[in-house]
């Protein structure tokens, strides 16, 4: 089986842990490039060894040789180019969200679609080791028929190599640009994503957001707190988000911010205790029932790996024909999330997803 050719659009820092998936990959290559800084994407070309390069994301769509794409750009740009890549025959992966706006979303599901090519929303969090291991464990029935969940955020402060440059940080709190909301909506998609995936479609929310001004005039959804229940049952999930510059994070790829999760079922618990970072010196994954604790002490917990898998999963999918995580619906319905939160802590008062149109 010949190797599958991926172009990047958008060469940002992040991309630095999508590369993970390629090198030395038995299964794609990435044969092409491109960025609208070209001082960048020289720099991107020499240190990727690839030859191919654009400043045009147009020009890389025309490359015949090109399979497939990642888009990886800043949010609002998601879905101009994720539909241009799909009408040009590439099957596309697009960094998440997909889109800032529903109709944004159903035009890119709708093209997908019509163009036969696979559009996969990439959201890591989903393939980072001991979240599929506990993904596994509560579908195995391992604690029993799930009750809840709960999710803890933190964003504090840390220092290492792998920094992220201003001018490519602060389209984020742009909110033509990012979407507005870094934690609701840039971060939290990944935990909005992750409580839908353990548990289900979701009902029903309330939300309370402070939003503050911090440094160079940007603003902050934090601290939030939110409150959902599922639909079908009487399951329930809660979120909080709290954010601090006395507050260390030790963090490997330069993202102070860190995550756990808690999982209550009928029999037992399951605790997921880091993800982005390295905040507490514990086993990655907990479970107890029975009166017995199992430490997962051994499984992989570097956050690097959720992109190799990311990869891996989205080129076999492409050979082999099926869906891959996210479709695009359910990238649809974790933005839907976002935004019901968002619109109950403006208007005080419960939201359904389905209200966001």
């Amino acid at each position: 089986m010949r190797k599958l050719k991926f172009g990047f659009i958008g060469t940002g820092a992040i991309t630095d842990l999508h590369y993970l998936g390629y090198k030395d990959s038995d299964l794609v290559e990435l044969s092409a490039i491109c960025d609208t800084d070209a001082d960048l994407l020289k720099k991107r070309s020499k240190q990727w060894n690839v030859k191919t390069a654009y400043t045009d994301y147009r020009d890389l769509l025309s490359n015949e040789d090109i399979d497939a794409v990642e888009v990886i750009t800043p949010h609002h740009l998601h879905a101009e180019i994720g539909k241009a890549a799909l009408k040009a025959g590439k099957h596309v992966s697009i960094q998440k969200p997909m889109a800032i706006n529903i109709p944004d979303c159903d035009d890119l599901i709708d093209t997908a679609e019509r163009s036969g090519k696979l559009l996969r929303v990439f959201e890591n969090f989903r393939y980072y080791p001991p979240m599929v291991k506990a993904k596994q464990l509560l579908d195995d029935g391992s604690i029993g028929e799930p009750l809840s969940i709960r999710i803890k955020v933190v964003q504090g402060v840390g220092g290492d190599d792998w920094e992220i440059p201003y001018r490519r940080w602060k389209w984020r709190f742009d909110p033509a640009q990012g979407g507005e909301g870094r934690v609701i909506l840039d971060y939290g998609y990944h935990h909005f994503s992750l409580a839908i995936w353990f548990m289900g479609e979701i009902e029903k929310v309330k939300a309370w957001i402070t939003n503050r001004t911090i440094q160079n005039g940007w603003i902050l959804d934090s601290p939030a707190v939110a409150m959902w229940k599922y639909k079908h049952a009487d399951k329930y999930g809660n979120y909080e988000a709290m954010t601090s510059d006395d507050l260390f994070v030790p963090s490997k790829y330069g993202r102070p911010e860190d995550e756990w999760i808690e999982l209550s079922g009928s029999k037992g618990f399951i605790w997921i205790n880091r993800c982005t970072s390295e905040l507490m010196d514990r086993a990655p994954l907990v479970m107890y029932r029975d009166g017995e604790t199992t430490e997962f002490k051994e499984i992989d917990s570097d956050w690097g790996s959720s992109f190799v898998s990311g990869v891996r999963d989205f080129a076999t999918a492409i050979n082999k024909g099926h869906t891959s995580t996210l479709t695009g619906q359910e990238g649809k319905a974790v933005l839907q999330f976002c935004r019901a939160l968002q619109l109950s802590a403006k208007e005080n008062r419960e939201v359904r997803p389905e209200e966001i149109l």
